[in-house]
């Protein structure tokens, strides 16, 4: 499969948080980079790239085809709420979007999406799989030296991060298997602890970079199946 990545067409900046799993502690890192800079009036996004129930529109019951009802945006509402884009207006985000697609169909969500967004000053997202398709200002990767689950995705696009926060110690392993989170910066954030002073100033710098990649010089790449 070949994607073309091009320059986010949407907001001033777009931030994306993956892991290398789940339960790592991406929504916790969301959570924690809208805290800590409320000045960029953040609009967050989850994105679940496969409906596990089947149809992201009407659920478990809809009969619907594979090519039917490939995408659903919801806006959140609830800032007291559990799930994940409830947490996201708690720290402080102006919008919260949830977009969940049929496996295989996140292409499709792009123009909705693009739409959703438009006037949106700054944008993070928490994805793995945006990254195939859109170039952000800064792509972070949670890692957990501690956890041997590492999915296949998430390893694909491992190429293209500009940070590395890790959830425990480095082990020494290289986890990525090509030498990668050797040549990121990287940090040691644990769950639970206060932001690094350290990486604070770091995302803070890449964050007022000018745009790097213009759609002019989008690049292509091939992904394996996973």
């Amino acid at each position: 499969m070949i994607c073309r990545r091009v320059r986010p067409p949407v907001g001033n900046l777009m931030v994306v948080v993956g892991g290398q799993c789940r339960k790592v502690g991406k929504t916790d890192l969301v959570e924690d980079l809208i805290r800590a800079f409320p000045e960029r009036n953040w609009t967050a996004v989850k994105i679940t790239p496969y409906a596990a129930e089947g149809c992201p529109v009407n659920g478990v019951l809809c009969k619907c085809h594979s090519h039917q009802h490939p995408v659903a945006i919801r806006a959140e509402k609830n800032r007291k709420g559990s799930s994940d884009t409830s947490r996201f207006l708690a720290a402080g985000a102006t919008r919260a979007l949830w977009v969940q697609t049929k496996e295989r169909r996140l292409g499709n969500a792009l123009p909705r999406l693009e739409k959703a967004l438009a006037g949106a000053a700054s944008v993070i997202i928490e994805s793995d799989a945006l990254v195939r398709f859109w170039h952000p200002d800064v792509f972070l990767m949670v890692l957990d030296p501690r956890k041997a689950d590492f999915r296949v995705s998430a390893r694909q696009v491992a190429r293209f991060v500009d940070v590395f926060v890790l959830r425990s110690p480095d082990s020494g392993r290289d986890m990525l298997q090509n030498g990668a989170q050797n040549r990121r910066p990287r940090f040691l954030y644990p769950l639970g602890h206060p932001l690094p002073s350290r990486m604070q100033t770091f995302v803070r710098q890449q964050f007022q970079r000018p745009r790097h990649l213009t759609l002019s010089h989008a690049k292509s790449f091939q992904l394996t199946p996973s």
